[in-house]
């Protein structure tokens, strides 16, 4: 890790830290000692189950344009991204990338097609998303929380905007080149020399890989049947996720209302997205806790509810991907990386460390 990195890190533990002092450590403490375990182990199971869900639903789109994925090597492909993802700041698009090219190489599938079938994969994702924005906003309007549902509805129109114009610039034939030579131009503002080394792959993006990616897409969006089954584990996936966290607030005896989870993870997947800290790690938690707490929820319990969760669902994949990306024995050559990286230090230390090591 980096010195950014780490900085960055450092950062969230001293927001997390202060979060706890906020709250009260000692009750917070107090809490912990009373828990109940089983519950907690529990959630874990369901983290699980719920990974497990998002693996099936990438297996059937790739089966859907004819690739096929070992179940294990999917699954082990949605713990590097993951791991990407949390290390990194933003929209958490290095993930998403470094998870195809992870999967293409396991499975030796072109970039196309593979890159196609995440993108539907994240697109699937915003019918459940859908229904829970909607579901929170009319919960915390019957709740009089003025305040809360004005933020939830401008959170609403930010992700939808959002998610729309990502759609639009994949999927037009003129604009998504185009956002490829603005990428490019940026980076060649920002380091002539590596850009221009890379100025061939930024073509080959443009005239090749996004006309296929774009056919593929197409394919697969006509394939009625993987469609419904892939939707079906999108539902599962965050049915799923709501219970986890249902679960985290039992093993604290402190059991919420569902709703109120939903209410705070559509605020979370908006303030995730943007955020700069690799993972939103501390802005996270904080922006949960106060989520909670503005729904009524105890302080004590709502932190501790929070910091468990995140345990679960962001440290523990950080560790485990950490692993898994460690033990991927295939070295990613910088001329192959099409996209600039948002932060390439890391990505290129590890391989070339990993190079040194074999030879």
């Amino acid at each position: 890790m980096d010195w950014k990195k780490a900085v960055f890190f450092i950062g969230a533990l001293i927001v997390i830290g202060a979060l706890i002092n906020w709250a009260g450590a000692q009750g917070i403490a107090e809490i912990l000692r009373d828990s109940d375990i089983e519950y907690f182990l529990l959630a874990i199971l369901v983290y699980v189950l719920t990974l497990v869900a998002w693996a099936l639903r990438w297996k059937v789109l790739l089966k859907g344009l004819g690739i096929k994925a070992p179940f294990r090597a999917v699954f082990s492909a949605i713990f590097v991204g993951m791991f990407f993802n949390n290390i990194s700041p933003g929209a958490k698009g290095l993930g998403e990338f470094i998870r195809v090219y992870y999967l293409a190489k396991r499975v030796k599938s072109p970039y196309g097609p593979m890159t196609a079938s995440v993108m539907m994969d994240r697109i699937l994702d915003l019918v459940p998303i859908a229904v829970m924005m909607v579901a929170a906003t009319f919960h915390v309007y019957r709740l009089g929380e003025t305040g809360l549902t004005i933020l939830i509805i401008v959170l609403d129109a930010v992700l939808i905007a959002f998610s729309a114009l990502v759609i639009w610039l994949l999927m037009s034939e003129t604009k998504a080149p185009g956002a490829v030579w603005w990428i490019y131009r940026l980076y060649h503002r920002i380091s002539t020399r590596r850009a221009e080394k890379r100025k061939a792959s930024f073509r080959n993006i443009a005239e090749v890989t996004i006309p296929r990616l774009q056919s593929d897409f197409r394919i697969l969006s006509q394939d009625k049947m993987a469609t419904a089954v892939a939707l079906f584990h999108s539902f599962v996936y965050w049915g799923l996720t709501i219970l986890r966290y249902y679960l985290v607030f039992l093993a604290i005896k402190y059991p919420i209302a569902p709703m109120d989870i939903t209410v705070v993870l559509v605020v979370s997947m908006v303030v995730g997205m943007f955020a700069i800290v690799p993972g939103g790690a501390g802005i996270i938690e904080a922006v949960n806790s106060a989520v909670f707490i503005a729904l009524g929820i105890n302080p004590e319990h709502a932190v501790t509810g929070v910091l468990l969760e995140r345990l679960i669902s962001y440290w523990g994949p950080t560790v485990i991907g950490s692993f898994v990306t460690a033990g991927y024995e295939a070295e990613i050559p910088e001329e192959e990386l099409p996209l600039p990286a948002p932060d390439e230090g890391t990505l290129k230390k590890k391989m070339e460390e990993k190079g040194e090591s074999e030879t």
